[in-house]
């Protein structure tokens, strides 16, 4: 069985302000850095040897304090990046109303309220699809943590678990910055299945459930 932690990225001025950042690469703030800084004991405790990050510069920064404590080379994946939320990049949720208001509702209600950008069931599938290829070949010693984006993390955790997106995101929602989620996936002869052990748990100086522990 493979094991994997997902980690949301640590906060950054746009998240902190409500602004949809989809994949504007906008870096972490300083309380970001210190939610960096503040994994790098409960996950090194862990033991991790794979480390994966988007090609946006929030994640990059958010696991490179455990990179340099654990000697690991992190693997740039542009799979494992945010949502493209397209024209509303940079919107808040007041903004994004007054110029859209049908998408804005939409959104609200669970669905994808841009019309341009990515659809929620794409990132599903390529979060899925990415997380396929970095546990292929991984030991069950071995222990995968991705440092990715709430969206991203929400919905392919929801397609894991069978849930169309919109359910997922009525009865997930997002992640926290710098919450771990933490999954195992079992090879089976019909195929490939997870188990998800805890979602959106928070670390704070405590590794949370050892990822052997089944939560949900």
């Amino acid at each position: 069985m493979a094991r994997v932690i997902l980690i949301r990225h640590g906060e950054t001025d746009w998240s902190r302000d409500g602004r949809w950042q989809g994949w504007s690469d906008v870096p972490l703030n300083e309380k970001g850095h210190r939610q960096a800084r503040e994994l790098v004991e409960p996950l090194a405790k862990q033991h991790p040897t794979h480390l994966v990050v988007s090609d946006l510069i929030r994640t990059q920064q958010t696991l490179q304090p455990l990179a340099d404590a654990l000697g690991v080379t992190p693997v740039i994946d542009p799979e494992v990046k945010e949502i493209d939320v397209g024209s509303w990049a940079g919107l808040s949720h007041a903004e994004a109303e007054e110029r859209y208001p049908d998408g804005v509702a939409r959104h609200d209600a669970g669905g994808t309220g841009w019309e341009d950008g990515e659809t929620y069931g794409d990132i599903a599938i390529r979060g899925e699809r990415a997380l396929l290829r970095h546990t292929a070949d991984l030991p069950a010693s071995a222990l995968l943590i991705v440092c990715a984006h709430g969206g991203l993390i929400g919905a392919t955790v929801g397609r894991l678990m069978g849930m169309t997106p919109d359910e997922q995101r009525q009865r997930l929602g997002r992640p926290s910055h710098g919450h771990a989620t933490y999954l195992k996936r079992k090879d089976t002869p019909e195929g490939v299945s997870w188990r998800l052990l805890a979602y959106n748990t928070p670390l704070g100086g405590d590794a949370g459930p050892p990822v052997e522990l089944t939560i949900l």
